[in-house]
């Protein structure tokens, strides 16, 4: 009896697998064996890696090819085929038995390497409604394709970004014309190129159900037809990275469906319209990089849906509205690069569902708004900008999600909230260039905080570094530098960050403990970088003798004396490429040194002498410059040369020539071999080359003639050659350098005419040929072309004659308006008028030569400084792009004729030097337009007439010099009259002062005056009444003093009464003894009889 329960419950499970097996049977069906045999078939002819396949490895005769991974059934025949991700290599050939399984209604091929074109098999699966081939594919897609009728959803997009292996659709309308209920077409990265008339009319008259239009990167042009108004079921739009270049059509907005719009990098312009923000369905909206674009933001309706909203690289403009705190449901909000102002909205805090905030690179002021409410956040990004203010700890507490934070380029100010650094999730904070203040406190727990980055230099901090810095164990970049914290630091002591590979804490007030603890072990074992400029140190740190990772060290602007250890060649374990230690008190390196594996290296500033050292074979950046090296330039230096592209030994005493092997140097862009003792000529291949930027050999005692070698490619910026005994004529081929900026030939024995070479280079902002052998007339027409950027002109100290070219000032723009800098764009738009600025020159392409990372490592800049003489004396202006200095020196020639009017256009010019020609006439009354003029020098010439009174409306002017001519008359007020004699010396006809106190006719046109005023008929009745009233008044009160006595005693009795009714009486005794006695008789018997 036991036994019968149990056979009743194996027979009830038989019954009920058995119905389970039937019912799928009937759904999916048993696998037909023509089918199971066409998939091995093409499984066999398959090259795949087993090793990553998860499918096809799997397929074997012993089962049911409609249980395998990847294959769908219907009554035992292959509906459904999904080999994505499979790394199936090789081709598929027209024959391949793939396309016999006329069943499929669903085909993915996605994501394999398959390298030929689709085959034109692809045809006979006419029930497909379902085709991924996406990154899979290359070459033409075959007309076959438009058999497929049937098709809703097709997909061919290929990112694969090689132009050999791209997909081509040379007529897409051919392609399209039968896919007639097409939902969802993807052919992003497909190569369509099609003008915007073509493809657009080819999509609206052959897909009228298309749901998704996805053809970024398709080589696309524009402009947008007008014909896609007519697929009003458009939900999702892609046409990103095409040159669409036309405005966005007004239809879009009447996308009644649409949720999704991406026009990323479009070429789009004109004005973005506002309608596009309230579409009701709209959920992503992305027209980044349109640089041209413009537009600001509406209010936004409220219950919106929109999800992201990216506008970066645009130039939209305004204010963020209030009504940005509708947008609810907002997950992104990415409105970096642009123009947007004003303060930000504290409705920002309304957008909970936030994760991402970037609104970089804007002119936003004031204060942070909380966002403690926005608990999804993981990003914030508002860094250059002109924010302000402190922040609140509270704004930080709910950031519980927050990963990344950067603020850098702010004004924000206070303290440093220590909440901030124990946000859970937080990895990387940028607080750097900011106003912030007061002590970093600790903060707690360090050790389970996930901070990688930290970076709070350039700004106000004080105090010790807090030490739970250095318990963070995760952390990987530590950036302090440019503050002001102090106290003394054990680099030994450093034991919690054991994954820290860049630190940085020069330019503090911080002492570095230099003394090792005698052990071998690192004590930042995955150290990298390393900054300690201006630590206060007087040694070489011994502690990172150890630091086996090490490959950058910078120890410069230190008081570091003595000579370079050999050692420090040997940090890192040969790891070390980068080494830094300028501006200490080095005076040579010891023996035994190998620079074998240093390829950026800077020892400038030192007292280092005797030798040039032995360089290392590959080096890519070498500054050598002001020290004491005496010897001259190996002739093989070359050989270390091959891939540097900085070379100076500018500021020594080298002596010698240049060497010829100095022509390796195939990548040299930057030269500097000035302020030595060097001689010879140049050698003739050193500007043949196509990739120098800059030469400078300046201050030497080279001879000879410039090389006619310049290349027709040349690139070329800068070109000083000042100082040198250089002869003949400047070399025709130097026209080939259209980016010609400086050029400096002062100070030789060249013997040429003006220049009319340099005509059509507008790219020119200094122009120096002074103390040469210069000849000939200046004439606008043939000499001077349109320079729009010229600065400096000095050709002083030369034979030029003929008059001054006036004509040609009006093309010199740089001096004749202000100019006019963007306020994001251009990153010196805040930097102060100073003639000392110090701006980071670009000096590379990083893909022009082979150069490793370090080059990004260092703030590499190079000083277009130039030598003029300047109110009277020899300076030397630095930085003449960026400090907009302007100077024109045309003195010591022999021009003549008048001065031309055309100098008072030059508005913003800062010094103008005319001396010592044979100039005549009078001086131009528009001299007072240059309202930025600092220094004027007009001595020796033989101009005449009056100095003009427009002059004296020169508030800048520091120094005027207007010596030697044949001048008269009165010297004009204000300033003017404020400089020395000698400025107005050798003119006999000029008076006043500074130079008499008064002019002829002076005192006879005051007598004359005097006279006039006596003579005259009008009568000054203001005068007259103020007169009378004077007399009357005074008549009414001395009067009755004078003439009545009774009124006499008792006005003096009365002011007796007051006198001792205030003073005191000690006072009284010591002034009046003789009336104390009648006062108190006058108090004892009451009132004195009269």
């Amino acid at each position: 009896m036991t036994s019968c329960p149990t056979i009743l419950c194996l027979l009830f499970v038989f019954f009920y697998s058995t119905l389970f097996y039937q019912v799928v049977v009937s759904s999916g069906g048993r696998c037909l064996s023509d089918q199971q045999s066409l998939l091995l078939q093409f499984k066999n002819a398959l090259i795949f890696k087993a090793t990553e396949s998860k499918s096809l490895v799997r397929w074997n005769q012993s089962s049911d090819c409609c249980t395998w991974e990847g294959i769908s059934c219907e009554q035992g025949r292959v509906t459904g085929l999904k080999l994505s991700n499979e790394w199936i290599s090789g081709g598929i050939n027209d024959n391949s038995t793939l396309f016999n399984l006329r069943y499929l209604q669903s085909l993915d091929l996605s994501y394999n390497l398959i390298s030929s074109t689709i085959p034109s098999g692809i045809g006979n699966l006419i029930n497909l409604r379902y085709l991924n081939f996406s990154h899979v594919f290359s070459g033409q897609i075959p007309q076959e394709i438009s058999h497929l009728k049937k098709l809703l959803i097709f997909d061919l997009s290929d990112w694969s970004n090689y132009d050999d292996e791209v997909l081509e659709i040379p007529n897409l309308r051919m392609v399209v014309q039968n896919l007639t209920k097409l939902e969802e077409l993807y052919l992003d990265g497909v190569n369509v190129s099609a003008p915007g008339n073509e493809w657009g009319q080819a999509l609206s008259s052959s897909l009228p159900n298309l749901r998704v239009l996805s053809l970024a990167d398709c080589g696309l042009s524009g402009p947008i037809h007008h014909s896609l108004a007519k697929l009003q079921h458009l939900s999702v739009i892609d046409l990103s990275s095409n040159s669409l270049s036309s405005p966005v059509p007004t239809s879009f907005p009447y996308f009644s469906n649409l949720t999704s719009l991406r026009l990323r990098r479009c070429g789009l312009h004109g004005t973005f319209p506002k309608e596009m923000f309230q579409v009701p369905t709209l959920r992503i909206l992305d027209i980044s990089g349109n640089r041209f674009l413009e537009g600001s933001l509406p209010e936004f309706p409220p219950h919106s849906d929109l999800q992201i909203l990216e506008i970066v690289y645009t130039n939209f403009k305004g204010r963020l509205p209030s009504s940005i705190g509708n947008l609810r449901q907002l997950t992104a909000l990415c409105l970096s690069i642009c123009l947007f102002s004003g303060p930000l909205p504290k409705s920002i805090e309304k957008l909970t569902q936030l994760v991402y905030l970037d609104l970089s690179y804007n002119q936003f002021v004031g204060p942070i708004p909380s966002l403690d409410m926005t608990r999804n956040l993981e990003r914030i990004d508002l860094s250059h900008n002109r924010l302000s203010g402190p922040i609140p700890s509270k704004h930080l507490e709910g950031l519980l999600n927050l990963g990344y934070i950067d603020l850098d380029n702010n004004s924000i100010n206070g303290n440093i909230p220590s909440s901030l650094f124990t946000l859970p999730l937080l990895k990387r904070i940028d607080l750097s260039y900011n106003q912030f203040s007061g002590q970093v406190l600790e903060f707690p727990n360090p050790p389970s905080s996930m901070l990688e980055s930290i970076d709070l230099s350039s700004n106000k901090l004080q105090g010790p570094i807090p030490m739970s810095i250095f318990k963070l164990r995760e952390l990987y970049s530590l950036d302090l530098s440019s503050n002001m914290f102090n106290g003394t630091i054990h680099l030994d002591s450093f034991q919690g960050p054991t994954s820290l590979v860049h630190l940085s804490l020069s330019y503090n007030n911080i002492s570095i403990n230099v003394s090792g603890n005698g052990s071998n072990i690192s004590f930042l074992p995955k150290l990298r970088i390393l900054r300690l400029r201006s630590c206060n140190l007087r040694k070489f740190p011994e502690t990172i003798k150890n630091q086996a990772e090490l490959g950058y060290l910078d120890l410069s602007n230190n008081q570091i004396y003595g000579e370079i250890p050999n050692w420090i060649w040997k940090v890192g374990n040969g790891s070390l490429y980068s080494l830094n230690l300028s501006h200490n008190q080095l005076v040579g390196i010891q023996e035994p040194y190998s620079l074998c594996n240093i390829n950026t290296l800077d020892l400038s500033f030192n007292q280092i002498h005797g030798k040039i050292p032995i360089l290392p074979p590959q080096i890519f950046y070498l500054d050598l410059s002001s020290n004491s090296f005496t010897s001259s330039i190996p002739s093989d230096i070359g050989k270390s040369l091959y891939n540097t592209f900085y070379f100076s030994l500018s500021k020594n005493g080298l002596t010698g020539s240049i060497p010829e092997s100095i022509c390796n140097a195939r990548y040299l862009e930057l030269l500097d071999l000035s302020y030595n003792n060097l001689y010879g000529k140049i050698p003739t291949c050193m500007l043949a080359s196509s990739m120098i930027i800059g030469v400078n050999l300046r201050m030497n005692n080279l001879s000879g003639p410039i090389p006619d070698l310049f290349p027709v490619d040349c690139s070329l910026k800068t070109l000083d050659l000042n100082g040198n005994f250089l002869s003949k004529s400047i070399p025709k081929s130097l026209a080939n350098c259209k980016a010609l900026e400086d050029l400096d030939l002062g100070n030789n024995q060249m013997l040429d005419t003006f220049p009319m070479l340099l005509k059509n280079i507008s790219s020119l902002r200094v122009l120096i040929l002074q103390s040469n052998k210069f000849y000939g007339q200046i004439t606008c027409t043939e000499s001077i072309g349109n320079w729009p950027m010229i600065q400096i002109v000095d050709i002083a100290s030369n034979n030029f004659s003929g008059e001054l070219p006036g004509k040609c000032l009006t093309k010199w723009h740089k001096m004749t308006a202000t100019q006019l800098d963007h306020p994001i764009l251009n990153s010196s738009a805040m930097a102060p008028p100073s003639l000392q600025i110090e701006a980071l020159v670009s000096i590379l392409d990083s893909s022009r030569s082979p150069l490793s990372n370090s080059r990004f490592l260092w703030n590499i800049s190079y000083e277009d400084a130039v030598s003029i003489t300047n109110k009277g004396l020899e300076m030397q202006m630095r930085k003449i792009a960026s400090n907009g200095f302007t100077y024109i020196d045309f003195s010591s020639n022999k021009f003549h004729g008048e001065i031309p009017k055309e100098f008072g256009q030059l508005i913003t010019l800062h010094g103008l030097n005319l001396s010592n020609n044979v100039l005549s006439g009078q001086i131009p009354s528009s001299f007072g337009n240059m309202r930025q003029l600092e220094s004027l020098d007009l001595s020796r010439n033989h101009l005449s007439w009056k100095i003009p009174a427009s002059l004296s409306g020169l508030s800048f002017l520091g120094f005027l010099n207007l010596s030697y001519n044949q001048l008269h008359g009165r010297i004009p007020g204000g300033q003017i009259q404020l400089f020395p004699a000698d400025r107005f010396q050798g003119n006999q006809g000029l008076c006043g002062l500074p130079v008499t106190l008064n002019c002829p006719g002076d005192v006879l046109r005051e007598t004359r005056k005097a006279n006039h005023s006596i003579s005259g008929n009008e009568i000054e009745w203001n005068l007259i009444s103020a007169e009378i009233g004077f007399i009357i008044g005074f008549g009414t009160v001395i009067g009755p003093l004078v003439f009545w006595k009774r009124w006499r005693k008792w006005y003096f009795d009365r002011v007796e009464d007051i006198a001792f009714s205030i003073l005191p009486q000690k006072l009284l005794r010591k002034w009046l003894p003789w009336k104390m006695g009648t006062r108190r008789g006058v108090r004892a018997g009451g009132r004195r009889a009269s």
